[in-house]
């Protein structure tokens, strides 16, 4: 098989080309057109004084490619001579050239995508021409979603339009639309209403991913579980565990002198009665919510999490806001004292965490470095009671 460049390898080399959105981009900015020239790899001499026949049939079939059935051009064709001994001299297709957008456009069977762009510029200039530019720079994004580019434009003005803090998403009030709609294309949307908002109107300490408080609608409530091992003058006295909204429990002042933040459940409820403490059951306990405790500064505050990379991740998150947070057994004795619980990390990390103590660093690059065996791990619902109990003496007595 010759390796001679054919119709197709040009096509796949334009169609690559048009993926980048370049062509559609300067055809939609109205930019003017620069013609396309693609060089040709054709036969050599050599390879021509031995495969003279299948040459003059390639060199044919190019040519014979370069028009359509009806004789209209799909690309012009530049020859050079190729001399070579016992051979004379032969013309053979050096380069293409593409002479208009038109003709790209046929050649690699766009036209549909041209239509769909004229379409959606007509709806954008018509509704929001501000948007303009976007399509503009991003002609193969809006493209893809010309299906829904009425609604993602109507879900942009009614946001556009309306206040939004004390909104939930669902209270986005579009015809035939629903959350759902914002949450597959929040993405897109994204990058929407940040070309039309003011900077007021977006929250730039939340990407797309949060896109609530991004553009600053109401967001869900976080929750907070907790137990309460000693009475509190706010709750009825024979309480002991509750649920609250994140953002109503910061503004209640809880009489305790320690916090203990424990990430597994069972551990959690089975939590010896330490005096004047409280338990945050931590798993799916925002870190973020807990920043905006108050009376959380005034607390000692103790932290117990797995023993394995992401226990360590989440104690470095937690003392980034807190730098008085302690740890217990997180430590090489707690771990080497409990080697038949050992098992496997799924998905460790090893990014870098600044903030975790000498000890602490030192066991977490032995976990990352495999020292004990493949991404180790010791559970804190593994470890034996006697010995969590042993760990609170200083605060049992």
């Amino acid at each position: 098989m010759t390796s001679w460049t054919n119709v197709n390898d040009l096509i796949a080399t334009l169609r690559k080309r048009w993926a980048t959105g370049r062509y559609l981009s300067d055809y939609a900015g109205n930019v003017p057109w620069t013609p396309i020239e693609l060089p040709v790899k054709a036969p050599l001499a050599t390879e021509l004084l031995d495969q003279f026949d299948e040459a003059v049939r390639w060199a044919d079939g190019f040519q014979r490619d370069s028009h359509t059935a009806g004789g209209a051009a799909r690309f012009a064709v530049t020859y050079r001579t190729v001399r070579g001994k016992n051979l004379g001299a032969n013309s053979v297709p050096a380069r293409v050239r593409i002479e208009n957008f038109e003709q790209l456009c046929a050649l690699i069977g766009t036209n549909r995508d041209v239509r769909s762009l004229d379409a959606i510029l007509r709806q954008t200039e018509a509704d929001m021409p501000t948007l303009v530019p976007w399509v503009v720079a991003h002609p193969l994004s809006a493209v893809e979603h010309q299906s829904i580019w009425g609604d993602l434009l109507t879900t942009v003005t009614w946001i556009i339009t309306n206040s939004t803090e004390t909104l939930y998403l669902r209270q986005i009030d579009v015809e035939g639309l629903d959350t759902k709609f914002v949450d597959h294309h929040r993405k897109l949307l994204d990058e929407l209403l940040t070309v039309v908002l003011p900077e007021h109107r977006i929250d730039p300490d939340y990407s797309a991913a949060d896109f609530a408080r991004r553009f600053r609608f109401r967001p869900k409530p976080t929750y907070t579980r907790l137990r309460l091992l000693n009475p509190q003058p706010a709750f009825p006295k024979d309480l002991s565990e509750i649920t609250l909204r994140s953002e109503e429990l910061a503004a209640l002042e809880l009489v305790a002198d320690t916090v203990f933040v424990i990430e597994n459940e069972i551990t959690y409820l089975a939590f010896p009665s330490v005096p004047n403490s409280i338990v945050i059951f931590g798993s799916g306990f925002s870190l973020a919510a807990m920043r905006d405790i108050p009376w959380m500064d005034s607390r000692e505050i103790v932290y117990w999490g797995d023993i394995d990379t992401h226990g360590f991740d989440i104690l470095h998150r937690l003392r980034a806001r807190f730098e008085s947070v302690q740890s217990i057994m997180m430590d090489h004795q707690t771990l080497l004292a409990h080697p038949r619980q050992w098992v496997t990390e799924p998905s460790p990390t090893n990014r870098a965490l600044v903030n975790l103590n000498d000890a602490e660093q030192a066991l977490y690059h032995d976990l990352i470095e495999d020292r004990y065996g493949q991404a180790v791990r010791l559970e804190q619902e593994r470890v034996r009671f006697s010995w969590l109990q042993q760990a609170l003496e200083p605060w049992l007595s």
